[in-house]
């Protein structure tokens, strides 16, 4: 095709064999075609000037693309085609050729000239190209649309879209729950002209006289090929509709002839009453269709109609007391109306409500092997965490932000340039707080409108803590003879630093280029003199968080002194010997020479000190030696002597973080970025500061002033004093006779508690300082790259933890009643799989790696559930705790509450609840086809085997803690061992876009009663393929779906299911954005239906 006109902000892709099939189609899929003149330039050589001419060429227009031949012969290729967008279409006067007429092209210099064979025609043309653009058909929809709205008062879109909530209040929801559901088959449809059994669908329509409008309640999926439909998908009927036996219902039965441009025709219709329905044997209606010609085509269709019933299962069953109003208009039936109970619904579960709002469903029935119907539901809502969760973190990470320059004017005045340094340093983090105040201030004042982010919106700045899209998808089974059955997954987009882009890669390499950068600046002799040796932690932070969080040395000494007023000598021993434990953990972390060294360094920094120069390794070395000499004053010494208290209290604590398995790739990356983190991350030096002082007067203050006072005791000699109070304390009970009075067993021990509380006082000053400084100097290294990962793992751990907090409640609350659940989660924790699309390729290697460590940070993350004693109060879970050590508090009502076993209603607000974060990530579409053939996916590898291994580890807690008689029941037929042997096979196999690892690892993670999370770029158009898939997987393994059945339901739940609609909230359009080479790169069990795919949109 030699010519392709097109005005746009950038190019546009085509494929010029498809547009020259279209061009010759028959006319009847064609607008307007006839000749027209078209003025094109000539000329036979460089060096003669060309001229403008007008050549007759026949045109044909189809949708918005003019097509041109030079002749009426159709079948040669055309010569061209134009784009009739960003232009406007203008009659010409002063052309040469008479009826001219101009398509003039936004932004561009030369514009296309026709010209007709009479006025008559060119106005026709002018007409019918004006009104061919994609904007004016936009137009021209708003337009009617309004005018619709302003008579009847009703959006049609909303109507149209059914079982979607639009912009309606959330709260509204409950006025549209389904009171009546309706299935539909026919039988004997006739073969369209060539013989073939059409592809059909049915639509359904409803109005209550004495209103004359139809108005839409639903369609039927698309069926093949087939004169004999059975269609899956039902119709529900819902209380706003105004149901009553008069109501009209009418069913149009149409063929499709082409799904991309929804083409259809009529086969027939029929109509009838609620009343005909309801007054036929079993609520089974069959009637002949009445043909487009007006007598009955010799096919039928058979109406089922069934009543639902809302249970509200906060409440005991016996108190539930159905009160249908549809039931009283219709009166008893000769047959009673077929009844089903539907639980666990939106509006009728006040939990479910709070958290949740605008719920989309649909509804699919098919028949059994036994000959009954099975009822297959799915629902789609979304999460009010999506921006209260956000809140709150931002929040805490302000609480943070302001306690580092809380830290860092602490040090006083220091040299010029370490006052530069510190400046810097000030600056970054004033900054991060800014955008902290910015975002909190947006997030607050979106009270109304949707509950999720759109995926359009991704790279939005002031959303950047928002999860993207985050749903809760919910598969309801209903199977005679059996109970009900519900299966949650979450989706989300891939947590990941969307709004910083990935032009340098993801956090991992970020962190690798720091470890990098640490490894060129730092010598080795720097690195012996802060570490002792390598591969150890340069700093103790997790002792220091121990102490900090369990080690409370005010609340052993507050025991000793109860002791020794109401108890005997033998317990003041052995408080006593409790407090020399923890007098233990604090002299061994405080006589590391790291401590010692950090608070000379800080000292020579107030009066002529320099710091390093960022990058130069000589310039570390050089400063490597410093700790070793005297500062100016003489009065800190780098000796360090080891304490002989012997008490077992080395252990770690709470705030530690977990040790995990992973490569040694993975830990040359993460090791000193990690050991930072615990730094920048724990509050343990300000929860000391209370534990130490909180019994004694006033201390520093946190000046260099107050420093000074306490820097005539080297730092060896606080060590030493601390052994030497405890053991006076020691010596002192000794010598007490065991008929000392109480007065007595106070005064010998109080002198020698109140040196002790003095003596950790004087060695907290400086601790924090020492920690401060060194904190300062790691920043000053490489304050950008720093900044940058911390504000990229800041944001993947914001977004991850949503869609944790979501998917962990939502089970809790599904299992409720399930003791074996709740022991299960006190004993080893919740299990948690994140399941990952993206491939490793581009930026979605980037968004990979930025997931990874945002899941991995998950582990720090414990559950507490209360009760919520005020009514009036929400029920969005409560965040606290640090970015290390995240505890969520999620309130129950008092229904709820006591449920839960007796665990739960001990003293201290219950057992934490930890959780086991795992990824498994599989790439789809044709960029991991790119990176299996040229690039690399060692990262998918190291992810998917380091989450085995602690599958491994749960597997095996799972299978030792919690009985055979407690595990959730299945159909399946593959044991637990099984699925974990299959899935140890395919993480090891060498396999292309293996997507056994997704299916085996979901069906082992359900099995083993853990959360499913699924993830894509923007969970919308991959991940609608998994979820879809998924949930057919779990009716053929868990409900015995027929195999015929698979490929029919699985293709109607991705044409006709909530997760279309998910595309149409997100960007206004619902078809799923691929084209045609991602379908052909796409695993077949993930390739949509035709005619629900097309790459319109950018997502």
């Amino acid at each position: 095709m030699s010519m392709f006109r097109y005005s746009g902000n950038g190019s546009m892709r085509y494929n010029a064999k498809e547009l020259a099939f279209i061009a010759i189609q028959p006319a009847k899929f064609f607008t307007k075609e006839g000749p027209l003149y078209m003025r094109t330039s000539q000329g036979s050589h460089v060096w003669t000037r060309k001229k403008d001419v007008y050549n007759e060429r026949w045109c044909r227009l189809r949708g918005n693309l003019l097509f041109y031949f030079k002749g009426r012969d159709l079948l040669s290729e055309p010569q061209g085609v134009i784009v009739l967008e960003q232009c406007f279409v203008k009659e010409e006067y002063a052309e040469i050729q008479s009826f001219a007429f101009c398509i003039e092209f936004v932004g561009e210099e030369h514009n296309q000239y026709f010209a007709a064979h009479s006025a008559e025609l060119r106005d026709e043309w002018v007409a019918i190209l004006q009104k061919g653009s994609y904007e004016s058909l936009r137009s021209q929809f708003h337009s009617l649309r309004a005018q619709l709205l302003a008579r009847t008062g009703q959006d049609p879109i909303d109507e149209e879209r059914h079982g979607v909530v639009g912009k309606s209040d959330p709260a509204e929801s409950s006025s549209r729950e389904p009171v009546l559901e309706m299935s539909i088959s026919c039988t004997e449809l006739p073969k369209n002209n060539h013989g073939v059994s059409p592809s059909t669908f049915v639509s359904i329509s409803c109005v209550t006289p004495p209103d004359t409008r139809w108005s839409k309640s639903g369609q039927t999926e698309i069926i093949d090929q087939n004169s004999n439909p059975f269609f899956l998908t039902t119709i529900a009927f819902e209380t706003s509709r105004n149901i009553s036996p008069i109501t009209r219902l009418r069913a149009n039965i149409y063929e499709v002839q082409d799904r991309n441009i929804h083409k259809v025709v009529p086969i027939g219709q029929v109509i009838c009453s609620f009343r005909d329905i309801v007054t036929s044997p079993e609520n089974r209606l069959v009637l002949d269709v009445i043909g487009t010609d007006g007598s009955k085509s010799g096919a039928t269709i058979t109406l089922l109609l069934w009543e639902l019933e809302q249970s509200d299962i906060s409440r005991p069953t016996s108190a539930i007391k159905p009160e249908n109003p549809l039931k009283q208009m219709l009166g008893p039936p000769p047959q009673a109306t077929p009844r089903r109970t539907r639980s666990m619904s939106l509006s009728r579960d006040n939990y479910f409500r709070a958290l949740y709002c605008s719920p989309c469903t649909k509804t699919y029935r098919y028949p059994d092997v036994d000959g009954t119907h099975v009822l297959v539901q799915e629902i789609m809502v979304e999460s009010k965490l999506s921006f209260s969760i956000p809140q709150q973190m931002i929040k805490l990470f302000l609480r943070e932000e302001r306690k580092k320059l809380e830290e860092l004017n602490m040090f006083g005045e220091l040299s010029r340039d370490w006052e530069d340094v510190r400046s810097s340093i000030m600056a970054e983090h004033v900054h991060l707080t800014v955008r902290y105040n910015e975002s909190l201030e947006h997030l607050s004042k979106r009270t109304r409108g949707p509950q999720f982010k759109r995926s359009v919106d991704k790279a939005e700045r002031l959303l950047e803590f928002v999860p993207i899209n985050l749903h809760l998808q919910r598969l309801r089974v209903e199977q005679p003879g059996h109970r009900e059955k519900m299966y949650d997954v979450v989706t989300v987009g891939a947590p990941a630093g969307h709004s910083m882009k990935f032009k340098h890669g993801g956090l991992k390499r970020l962190m690798q280029q720091y470890s990098d950068e640490q490894n060129r600046s730092v010598g080795l002799a720097l690195v012996k003199c802060a570490i002792g040796s390598i591969g150890q932690s340069p700093i103790p932070a997790e002792q220091l968080a121990k102490i900090g969080t369990e080690a409370k040395l005010d609340w052993s000494t507050s025991n000793l002194m109860m002791a020794a007023k109401h108890f005997t000598i033998d317990t003041m021993k052995s408080k006593a010997h409790d407090l020399a434990e923890k007098v233990c953990e604090i002299v061994v972390v405080c006589e590391a020479p790291f401590m010692e060294n950090m608070y000379n360094q800080y000292r020579i920094a107030q009066t002529n000190g320099k710091p390093p120069r960022k990058g130069t390794a000589k310039s570390m070395k050089n400063q490597s030696h410093q700790p070793h000499q005297s500062d100016p004053d003489g009065e800190c010494s780098h000796s360090s002597g080891s304490s002989n208290i012997s008490a077992g209290g080395g252990g770690r604590g709470a705030n530690h973080r977990k040790s995990t398995h992973s490569s040694p790739s993975s830990n040359h990356v993460e090791l000193r970025g990690k050991d930072y983190e615990a730094w920048e991350w724990n509050g343990a030096i300000e929860d000391f500061v209370r534990s130490t002082s909180s019994n004694s007067e006033g201390s520093s203050g946190g000046q260099a002033n107050g420093c000074a006072s306490s820097s005539a005791t080297t730092w060896h000699g606080i060590c030493h004093k601390l052994h030497a109070n405890m053991e006076s304390i020691m010596q002192a009970i000794e010598l007490l006779p065991d008929s000392a009075s109480v007065k007595e067993r106070e005064s010998a021990i109080d002198s020698g508690v109140k040196n002790l509380k003095e003596s950790v006082r004087h060695l907290e000053d400086q601790a924090r300082y020492s920690v401060g400084f060194y904190r300062m100097q790691e920043e000053n290294k490489n304050l950008t790259l720093l900044q940058t990962l911390q504000c990229g793992e800041m944001l993947s751990y914001h977004e991850a933890i949503s869609a944790l907090i979501a998917g962990v409640i939502t089970k809790v609350r599904s299992n409720i009643h399930n003791v074996g659940f709740l022991n299960q989660a006190c004993r080893i924790g919740i299990l948690v799989d994140f399941e990952s699309l993206l491939s490793t390729y581009g930026d979605e290697m980037g968004m990979i790696e930025d997931m990874s460590v945002g899941i991995k940070d998950l582990e720090f993350v414990s559950f507490k559930f209360a009760q919520n004693r005020n009514i009036d109060a929400d029920l969005i879970p409560v965040i606290g705790g640090t970015r290390s050590n995240i505890i969520v508090t999620v309130p129950l009502p008092q229904t709820l509450y006591n449920e839960l076993p007796m665990e739960f209603h001990k003293g201290g607000g219950g057992p934490t609840i930890s959780v086991h974060p795992i990824m498994f990530s599989v790439g789809m579409n044709e960029e991991q086809s790119l990176a299996e053939l040229f690039g690399d996916t060692s990262l998918q590898d190291v992810i998917n085997r380091e989450s085995l291994q602690k599958l491994e580890i749960y597997y095996e807690q799972f299978i030792r803690n919690v009985p055979a008689e407690a595990r959730l029941p299945t159909e399946s037929s593959l044991a637990l061992d099984v699925l974990m042997s299959g899935l140890q096979h395919h993480v090891a196999a060498k396999k292309n876009k293996n997507m056994d690892i997704l299916h085996v690892s979901a069906q082992l993670i359900r099995r083993m009663n853990g959360v499913r999370v699924t993830s894509c770029k923007s969970a919308k158009d991959r991940t609608a393929m998994s979820v879809t898939l998924e949930q057919c997987k779990i009716l053929q393994d868990e409900h015995q779906m027929p195999s015929q059945m698979f490929a029919h339901l699985l293709d109607t739940m991705r044409s006709e299911g909530t997760r279309r609609d998910n595309t149409r909230k997100n960007v206004g359009v619902n078809k799923y954005a691929f084209n045609n080479l991602q379908i052909r790169a796409f695993p077949k069990q993930y390739r949509p239906p035709e005619g629900t795919y097309g790459k319109t949109v950018v997502t």
